[in-house]
């Protein structure tokens, strides 16, 4: 592999920020982490399972990194 296409590899995977990346680790666990709690029996029960998945997949985490410390 050339130093370009290396140079180019590099770039291509550091295109997502830390705050990106956490976002969806963190988005992932909270999803794994309801499917798996009592409430997903709740929310099966008043909608079924198909739309509880779709439901649980809407599930987006945000991270505000621009906070202001007092």
């Amino acid at each position: 592999m050339g130093k370009g296409k290396r140079l180019k590899k590099l770039r291509r995977t550091s295109e997502t920020s830390f705050s990106d990346k956490f976002q969806e680790a963190f988005a992932r666990n909270f999803q794994k982490e309801l499917q798996h709690s009592e409430l997903w029996d709740e929310i099966v029960a008043q909608h079924g399972e198909e739309r509880a998945l779709e439901l649980i997949r809407e599930c987006k985490a945000e991270v505000k990194t621009d906070l202001e410390i007092e």
